[in-house]
Parts: C-alpha cells; structure tokens; sequence
C-alpha cells in the first residue's frame, strides 16, 4: 500500500547525518503556499534568553508577507515584538537578507551570521553568530507529503550550537547577549495546518551540552505520525543526530481559555548513534515547567490573509512557550552518565 507520507529519516535509511552545505542556507522563497524561516535562538552568559526570526510566507497569488518576531526574557522583562516588514530583498547568493527594519548576512565562509533589527526605539539587536562544529540535517532534511510527494514538504536545517556576540536594547536598556545558541533553517512547503497537528521543540544549552529537539505529529490524513529529530553536542563536538526520540507528557492540565491540555510535566529522550565511533547515545531530561514565558495567539500574529484561511479548518493555534533551568541525563557507549545543568527553552504548540 502506497504512503501519503515520506519521512526524511526512512528516506535516508542508514545515512540520518548529512552536513549543511552552503546550498542549504539559501533562501528558496518557494512558489505557492510555502512559509521560509530563519531563526535564531540565544542564551546568554547573563542567564537571559532571546529569539530572532525573520518569515517570508506565500499564499498562492497574493504579496508575499514579510515578518520578523523577537523576544527578549530576562532581568524582569518580558517582551514580543510581531512586526510585518516590506522592501526584502536577497543577496546575489541567496544567503542573506534584507528589509525595512532588519538584516541578515552570512560570511562568505557559510559559517558565521551578523543579525541587526530595530524597531523604533523600543528593540534594538545587534549580534554575529559562528557554528560550532558543524550542522546538520536528516539526510536530505525534506519529509514529503502526498502518495507522489507533490502535495507539499517539510525542510529543517540546524546549526545546533553557535557561539553569539552582541547587545540587545530593550525599552532603553541595553543586555549583553554574548553566550550560546541554535539556529534552524525551516520550510514549510504547504500550509501549515495541513502539515501537523501538534509540534514540540527544545533547545538545552549548558557550557559542555547542547541538546535540540523538534518533532511534529502530521494530521490525521498523513497518519497522526510523529516526526522527530535530535543532536546532541559535547564540549563544542556535534556527537550524533537521531530520530528514535520521544515526547511525553507525563502530566498535564486542561487550559479553558484554550481548550488544550497543556504539560506541567514533560520528558524528552534521545537514542542515537555517534556520529565517528557508532556506539550509542541516550538522553533525558524530564522537567515540570515553572516559568511560562509566554502563551501565543498564532492567529492575532499571522498575516490577514493566512488568518482567514487557517480559521477555515482549525479551532485555535496557541504556542506556550517556556525559559527553565533544567538537568539533562547523557549516556555515551559504554561511558558513566554524566548529568548536566543549564538553561532550557522549550516550546509546546497546539494546532487543532
């Protein structure tokens, strides 16, 4: 019996890593419904956290919709900035771009970002970003939808850990933003309601580990399957990707604002193979999150029309988002466990 779904992992068969070449970080800017994202999350030495992302969306025959969103969580402040922007434009490479409030550059060594936003007064970001070790994707990084995979795709591309340098003004006042971060390349080939129900993401950064994790649950029509990938990195090495993850949601409580059921306790896992010596990597790391950074209204955020078109097929797509400390568990090959402190921002969206 044919699928309705390709995952990028079977895809691959036994070849999960493959690097992220410089091909990889253009920007594709895909005919139709597509939505193209650069994102960069960051977690400073201060113990502070911050996102910048730029969205390019589509929507069939209309304008593309050019958008960034940034926070900034720390020192008693909590601040989302949801900005619709005009005049992109793209390097002759594809690798870097513009528009009114915001840039994005990479070096010609495909190994480092320069990001600047402004906005009014209010947020002002200034800060470069240099990989760490290397990137990664799962195989081709492309999970395919439809019998004949023409109904649409998903691409993700990560940088797991960089190392970031810069300031951040928020309100008048100015952070130092130096510390660790991931940066993930995304396409949604498709709109986005058709493409999953659900998605959880996690970004676990400390000055030895660095965990990510992102998995999506497809619609019913593709299976209800979850997709799932992970690295982990040690002492600035990217030590192996896998797929064999799990998302559980040991406990959780109802939010009638919403109707979604939302963890107080979640447990991440990771089973993998090192990438240079093949021998097997667990991970874990359970936490009951305290501190809710932020619930997310998708669509009060969402361009107008891409509103009225998800308000056709789903009820109300939120994101909770949260910024912990948290203790992460890691088992390499026959080696003791080592357990690890750090920061922990983890994310939660609910869809339909």
């Amino acid at each position: 019996m044919a699928t309705n779904l390709h995952i990028a992992s079977s895809l691959a068969k036994d070849k999960l890593y493959s690097d992220v070449s410089p091909k990889d970080l253009e920007w594709t800017l895909a005919s139709g419904s597509s939505t193209e994202t650069q994102t960069f999350y960051l977690t400073t030495d201060e113990g502070h956290f911050a996102f910048v992302q730029m969205i390019h969306s589509s929507i069939g025959l209309w304008s593309p919709t050019i958008q960034f969103t940034a926070r900034f969580f720390g020192a008693g402040i909590n601040t989302f900035k949801s900005v619709n922007m005009s005049n992109f434009k793209l390097s002759d490479d594809r690798r870097s771009a513009t528009a009114d409030n915001m840039e994005i550059t990479l070096n010609p060594e495909c190994n480092k970002y320069k990001v600047t936003l402004k906005h009014n007064q209010d947020l002002i970001v200034s800060f470069e970003l240099e990989r760490v070790d290397r990137g990664f994707k799962i195989g081709e990084g492309k999970t395919f939808f439809g019998k004949d995979k023409t109904s649409g795709f998903v691409e993700h591309k990560f940088w797991p850990k960089c190392k970031t340098s810069g300031n951040i003004v928020v309100d008048g006042k100015a952070f130092d933003i130096t510390g660790t971060a991931l940066f993930v390349h995304a396409i949604q080939g498709m709109r986005p309601h058709l493409i999953a129900s659900r998605w959880n993401f996690l970004d676990f950064q400390s000055p030895t580990v660095s965990l990510a994790m992102l998995e999506f649950e497809t619609t019913p029509h593709y299976g209800s399957k979850k997709v799932n990938q992970g690295s982990l990195i040690i002492n600035d090495k990217l030590i192996g990707v896998s797929v064999k993850n799990v998302v559980e949601f040991l406990e959780t409580e109802p939010d009638l604002q919403t109707g979604y059921h939302i963890p107080k306790e979640i447990h991440y896992t990771w089973d993998g193979i090192t990438l240079d010596t093949k021998e097997e990597f667990k991970a874990s790391l359970k936490i009951r999150p305290q501190v809710l950074m932020d619930k997310i209204d998708v669509l009060k955020e969402v361009p107008y029309v891409l509103k009225k078109i998800v308000q056709s097929f789903v009820a109300k797509p939120f994101i909770y988002q949260w910024f912990n400390e948290a203790t992460a568990n890691i088992t390499v090959g026959n080696n003791p466990t080592i357990s690890v402190s750090g920061k922990l921002f983890n994310e939660a969206t609910f869809i339909s």
